[in-house]
């Protein structure tokens, strides 16, 4: 006989026909072994039945942050946020680009790896119509997240052609990330000028950029890496392009 089906036979013999939950409830918290018997006796079932019903939880928690976003996405688009957008920080694509791209990540962070694929395809497709933004959040517990950012700003200062390869470079070997002279290596690699880059990497004015972007992330709620914004509506975690065209398409109708 199926050891489920004994193990209600007995909590019905326990409580009787017993038609509320908190009978029930009650009588296993009295009984708790029966519990437990089940589960050593069953632990293949256990798990199928523990991971089965984790995966719903999941699934609708991930349905209703989609739900919720695209309901945040519908008031952005009537009332987009407006980052700051200083033509200097501007890391690709033309100053008239009606879409407008600005990127909240941090180097260590996998998602953002992520994002930055999607990001890559996005823009190929839309070459000449774009201006994209970098902007940083280096998380406290990616050690390697704010060394990166300051090489990114201190090859900006220099070039911004040269800080979009860095920016491509790092990303695409994140996992070397850590490995001692990586980031030095990567701009010696898209030709830094590493004399300036070494004086402004712990400048005032490279950390300025990096505590200025922070506090625009904070400002606008925001509370994980990579956001994306595409003409002031925001779009968390990493991205298909698909979903970076719909958002595009959708904003450029306002």
């Amino acid at each position: 006989m199926n050891k489920f089906y004994i193990f209600f036979i007995a909590i019905v013999g326990l409580v009787g026909c017993a038609t509320s939950e908190s009978q029930i409830q009650q009588a296993l918290i009295k009984n708790p072994d029966l519990v437990f018997d089940v589960i050593k006796n069953n632990p293949e079932k256990f798990i199928e039945v523990v991971n089965q019903a984790a995966q719903r939880a999941q699934q609708r928690q991930y349905e209703k942050q989609i739900s919720e976003m695209k309901v945040q996405q519908e008031l952005e688009i009537k009332n987009p946020k407006q980052p700051v957008l200083l033509q200097d920080r501007r890391l690709q694509g033309n100053s008239d680009g009606k879409i407008v791209i600005v990127e909240y990540a941090d180097f260590q962070c996998p998602a953002c790896k992520m994002a930055h694929a999607s990001l890559k395809e996005f823009k190929k497709r839309n070459k000449g119509k774009f201006q994209f933004y970098f902007k940083h959040l280096p998380l406290s517990f990616h050690k390697e997240a704010l060394p990166a950012a300051r090489y990114f700003e201190a090859i900006r200062l220099q070039s911004a052609e040269k800080a979009l390869r860095f920016h491509d470079l790092v990303f695409e070997n994140q996992d070397q990330l850590g490995q001692k002279s990586f980031l030095e290596k990567m701009a010696q690699k898209i030709g830094a000028d590493m004399g300036s880059l070494k004086k402004d990497l712990d400048s005032k004015k490279v950390q300025e950029v990096i505590d200025a972007d922070q506090a625009e992330f904070e400002k606008f709620g925001f509370t994980g890496t990579p956001v994306i914004l595409i003409n002031g509506v925001a779009l968390h975690g990493a991205q298909r392009t698909e979903e970076l065209e719909r958002i595009s398409k959708m904003t450029a109708k306002n």
